[in-house]
Parts: structure tokens; sequence; C-alpha cells
């Protein structure tokens, strides 16, 4: 009898301690944060209502109906994690939650990101452990839910009790006082669910809207030539990646990027060159650069995968194309492109440059196939020779600032550039990058050096190689990742049109852009879709 009860208590306490297990678990699925910024304040009251939802049904549910709970709380629990998780990541990268239904291929994008920063071997190790605690935590809560059905019934009492109060202090003051902030309990996770679904559906609407809107294009090539202003001229639009606005605001960044910028001014100023500056806002932020590259040629708002897929698959005319009915020949160089780029023939370029048709010969920088001292040197080498030629409109993406950031080369003498090799010796400079990203700070002063390099190279290259018809627009195409801006960082990016002539700089003074290299806190921030347009207007109108 004694050794039946010893049994008894015993079974009692082992499931008791299984359901507490389980609400604990519970717990920490609802109260974990979405964002990166809620570690640094976790929310731990009120007290989850979905917690008391799911503790009353194992109590009042019969053990078939139980048994189905069991199952749809771990699978629902599966889509919470993965939700708030896939909201971490792309907080982290991009500043903003996941949407489902628009980057389904944002994974792909992570492991790349992550693989090129860390190399592959520890990329698989850390996405292998991650899937695996993952799987560990579903099946634990699946085996822990269990003992909440084998409660001994004085615990089973206080738990209803419990459950039943922590329901009614949510429901009452949620029906009753909807604007003030919960007191006991609130069903914050279900909010979050709720919310991602009205998104998903809002997202799909404005899909089907943006398609409309692809047939009307009011820049289609017209009667009268465009581009008067840039007559005879060649014209460089280069993209520098990561080069965000908190390269020049931050202090961190800006101590040393403003003073380049200062010597890139005097510099192309001594070659008779011009500049002025402002800011446009990228639909992008610490990613996905083809977004801002479309956004910016085809003057729509392209911030999703989705949308840029209706774009390229439409008859918009891209800036690009419409320089090619007015004349010039144009090209695209893109060091980043390694593979097949079907998405390219929407642009129109009469030609595209990617690695493997820029001669380039020496060993690559981690995932940064060139440096952008080569890729320079090669648009002038090939694109840029003087003669009886058509004008050119080059796009290009210089990509030495591309994360990971390291290793990053000195700027060389340009004469001894040739096929590339001159830079092997750079290559492995430094400590690669599982070693850098392990400490952020270094991360954040690799940046900066590439910033640096970049703007650099551009401003010897203007001031040493550019001929007096060459126009230049550089901007960045995103602001760099969280972890180098900070928190609540703009998307702005900072702009510059650099000319020879000074008819050209004269036709944008209605545009209150900075004088110089360094755009100003009150410098206008235009959306990065309405450059194209207006770039159109001012250098279309007659002389």
């Amino acid at each position: 009898m004694r050794l039946a009860t010893r049994r008894r208590m015993t079974s009692g306490a082992a499931a008791l301690a299984r359901g507490l297990l389980a609400l604990v678990l519970l717990y920490g699925l609802a109260v974990l944060p979405h964002t990166p910024g809620g570690f640094a304040q976790p929310s731990w009251w009120p007290l989850p209502a979905e917690t008391a939802v799911i503790a009353l049904l194992a109590l009042l549910l019969p053990r078939a109906g139980f048994n189905l709970l069991r199952v749809v709380v771990t699978l629902a629990a599966a889509l919470v994690l993965a939700l708030k998780l896939a909201d971490l990541g792309t907080f982290a990268a991009f500043n903003r939650g996941f949407n489902p239904l628009l980057d389904a291929q944002l994974p792909r994008f992570g492991w790349n990101v992550l693989s090129h920063s860390i190399g592959t071997g520890l990329a698989l190790i850390a996405s292998a452990g991650a899937v695996l605690l993952l799987a560990i935590t579903l099946a634990l809560l699946f085996w822990t839910l269990g003992g909440l059905r084998d409660w001994p019934r004085t615990a089973r009492r206080i738990l209803a009790g419990m459950s039943l109060l922590g329901l009614a202090t949510w429901l009452l003051p949620a029906l009753m006082w909807p604007q003030r902030a919960p007191l006991l309990a609130d069903a914050a996770t279900t909010r979050l669910v709720g919310a991602r679904g009205v998104q998903i559906v809002a997202s799909a609407r404005d899909l089907a809207r943006f398609r409309q809107t692809l047939a009307a294009d009011s820049q289609s090539p017209a009667p009268e030539p465009l581009f008067k202003t840039l007559a005879d001229k060649d014209v460089l639009l280069v993209f520098v990646e990561s080069y965000g606005r908190s390269a020049i605001d931050r202090p961190l960044y800006g101590d040393v990027i403003k003073p380049r910028l200062a010597t890139f001014q005097h510099e192309i100023g001594a070659a008779g060159f011009h500049a002025r500056s402002g800011w446009l806002t990228s639909p992008t932020f610490g990613g996905q650069s083809w977004l801002a590259h479309a956004t910016l040629l085809s003057g729509l708002w392209i911030d999703n995968q989705p949308r840029y897929a209706a774009l390229i698959d439409s008859d918009r005319f891209s800036l690009n194309r419409l320089f090619a009915h007015a004349g010039w020949h144009t090209a695209a160089v893109m060091p980043a492109i390694t593979r097949a780029w079907p998405e390219g023939d929407w642009y129109g370029y009469d030609a595209t440059l990617g690695a493997a048709d820029l001669g380039y010969r020496g060993r690559p920088f981690n995932w940064i196939t060139m440096p952008d001292q080569y890729t320079l040197a090669a648009i002038q080498r090939d694109l840029l020779t003087p003669g009886d030629r058509p004008p050119v409109m080059i796009e290009t993406a210089l990509i030495s600032s591309h994360a990971p950031w390291t290793p990053i080369p000195p700027l060389l003498d340009w004469h001894t550039i040739g096929d590339g090799r001159v830079f092997n010796k750079y290559a492995d400079a430094g400590d690669p990058p599982e070693v850098v990203w392990q400490d952020y700070d270094r991360v954040r002063a690799q940046y900066r050096k590439a910033i640096d390099y970049s703007l650099q190279t551009l401003a010897s290259f203007i001031a040493t190689r550019a001929n007096d018809d060459l126009v230049v627009i550089i901007l960045g195409d995103h602001q760099p990742a969280p972890l180098v801006t900070g928190d609540n960082a703009s998307r702005d990016v900072p702009i510059h049109i650099i000319a020879h002539d000074p008819a050209v700089l004269e036709a944008i003074g209605g545009w209150h852009w900075a004088a110089g290299m360094t755009p100003g806190d009150g410098t206008p921030v235009w959306r990065m879709d309405a450059f194209r347009d207006r770039l159109i207007e001012v250098f279309s109108r007659p002389h």
C-alpha cells in the first residue's frame, strides 16, 4: 500500500514537473522578442494570455481532444518561432520585419551572406546547430505538454483558477478599455501573427496595383531627343555598395569619411571638375542592392522581390534604355555578376560585362571578385577609349565596400594595374572574415576603411583618368546592416553629380543640392524612384 502510494506521488511529481516545464516553454515562446532591440528591454509582463488558454484547454478537454491539442500547439509554436526568428534575422540585416509573401528568397540570401562572412564550414555548423536546437525545443514542448494531463487534482484546480483569472484580466479590459495597456495578461503573440496575416493580404493587393501601373510610362521615347544638355558626353553611373548616410552622419565613420569627401572635392576641383550632392531614400536597407538599382533606373518603388520580378517582365523603359534611344552606347559593368543574369535584359544594355568579361587575372578578395580600382581601370580601358565613337552611358556597381569588408587593398599606381595580378599580395592581408566578425568593433572599423577606399579610388579615377566630357553620378545603393548603422538609422544614401562642363551642374541648380561632395543636414531628401524622371526633365530641356 505504501509502495503504491509512493509510486503515485512520484508519478504525480514527475507529471507536475513536466507540466511546469511546458508552461515555462510556452511562456518563453510568447515573450521571445521578434526584434533585436527587444533583447535589450525584454517584456516579461504582462503574462501571455495564450498560455492561459492552452492550460485551460489541457485541463478540460477529453483525452482524444487533449492529444490533438498537443499536436496543434506544437505546430503553432513552430509557426510562431519561425516567424519570430525570421523577424529577428530581417531586422538584424535589413532593419525591417519579415514578410512571408514578399521575402521568400531571403533565406537563400541570408545563407550567401553568412557563408561569405564566416566561411561555408562554420555557416553549415551554425545552421545545423540552429535547426537541431529548434527541433529539440519543439519535441520537448510536445513531450512536456503531456504532463499537464496527469497533474494532481489540487494542482489542476490551482492552474485552472490562475488561467481563468488571467483570461478575465485580458478579455474584460480589452473589451471595455481597448486603448489602455493590459494589466495582467495580453495576447501579444496572437496580435503579432494576426498583424502578419493582415500584412500578407495588404501586400498581395499592393502587388496587384503595382502590376497595373507598369504599363503606364510617361518617359517612353519621345520624338524630341532626350538628354540634350548631356549631348556628346559620356555618363558613368556608379553605385557604391553599402554607402549610406550613416557613413557621413555617424561620427564613428564621418570623422574619416567627411575629410575623405573634402579631399575628393579638392582633387577633382584641381582637375576642373565640380560636384553637387544630395540625399536619396533607398527602398532597401542592409542588402538586396538590385532593388535599389531597379528603383533608380525604372522610376518606380521596387522594395521587394515580387515587384522586381514584375518589373523585369514588363515593357517599362529603364533609364539605360532611354539613353540608348537617345544615341548613347549603353553598358553594364558588374563585377559581382558571376553567373547567367537574365534579369539584365530588361535594362536594355548594348553590352553587359560581368566578372568573367573584365579580364581580371588576380585573386578574389573573399566574396569580392576584384577591387574597385581594377573595375574602374577596366571601364576606362574597354569603354572610355579616346577616338571617334558614340558617347557611352555606363552603369557599374563597385563592390569593395560589400561585406565582409576584409581585406581591403591600398590605392595603387594606375599604370601598374595591368590584368589585376598586382593585387594578389593583398588578397590575404589582415585577418580573415571569420576572425574579424567575432568583434563587432572590428567589423565597423573595416566598413569605414572599405567606404574610404572606394571614395579614394573614385576621386583618383576622376582627377587623373577622366576626360573632360565625362559626367559621373555616384550614389550609395543602401545603408549597411544595423550592426554598422546602429538602431533607428534612416534609409538615406548620398548621391553626387560630378562634371567638368558648368552647364551640367547649372541644369540642376533648382534641385538645391549642396555644392561639393558633402550633402548637408538641410539638403533635400528625395525618394530614389523620383530621380529618373527629374534627371530626364532637367537634362532634356532646350538649350
